[in-house]
């Protein structure tokens, strides 16, 4: 987990101490629905996942990602 926030707060542009698994979509300002997609197309490009467009804006948290990640790679 540690590795995926220091990569979303490249990302988001913030210290990673501004993040954890339970920041939510909007939380922080750079977290709006064109970063929602820029972090969807990072998050594929970096772990070579797809992350169906139909799931897209159920993946409110950061954890959600990480799992969503970690479901994707077994």
């Amino acid at each position: 987990m540690e590795q995926f926030l220091l990569f979303v707060a490249n990302i988001f542009d913030v210290p990673v101490s501004e993040l954890s698994p339970e920041t939510q979509y909007n939380s922080i300002p750079q977290w709006d629905s064109i970063m929602q997609l820029r972090l969807v197309m990072e998050i594929e490009s970096e772990y070579g996942i797809s992350i169906p467009i139909d799931i897209v804006a159920e993946l409110d948290t950061l954890q959600k990602f990480y799992d969503q990640i970690k479901g994707s790679q077994e």
